[in-house]
């Protein structure tokens, strides 16, 4: 695959929308976000296909774009194998919160703290790509 400078604009948009659709979590508080997530709890109990859609766009769709996007900008495969496992790791660890969620677990403190980590890397995997990005075509 060759190269192209308009993927590379496409990556760099999209690693600043992602980093900035993780800001949030960073500064958001567990009360907060213990009761959002048994409002979810509450929601998705009925699952159905709304769910289904969502997850798949958040889990996989997203996630494979941006991979994508990446890879057709000419990133390094090391850095593509690693964002590609960084996105693995995050949908393992949603989805282990998501269905204690709907089994009617309580939001706890270590998922909360999981969710920042995960915040703060995703936000350092979208600066990184968006520095491999600018080495790379400027």
């Amino acid at each position: 695959m060759n190269p192209s400078l308009a993927w590379a604009q496409t990556a760099a948009v999209l690693s600043v929308i992602y980093a900035g659709a993780n800001v949030y979590q960073l500064w958001a508080r567990f009360a907060e976000t213990r009761d959002k997530a048994a409002e979810f709890a509450s929601v998705a109990a009925g699952g159905g296909g709304p769910l289904r859609f969502t997850r798949a766009v958040f889990y996989l769709g997203a996630p494979l774009l941006y991979l994508w996007s990446l890879l057709a900008a000419g990133l390094p495969a090391a850095f593509l194998l690693a964002a590609g496992l960084k996105f693995w790791v995050s949908s393992f660890l949603g989805l282990r919160t998501e269905h204690r969620l709907i089994r009617g677990e309580e939001y706890r403190s270590a998922d909360h703290r999981s969710a920042r980590i995960d915040a703060f890397a995703n936000i350092v995997l979208a600066v990184v790509a968006v520095a491999l990005l600018l080495r790379r075509w400027t």
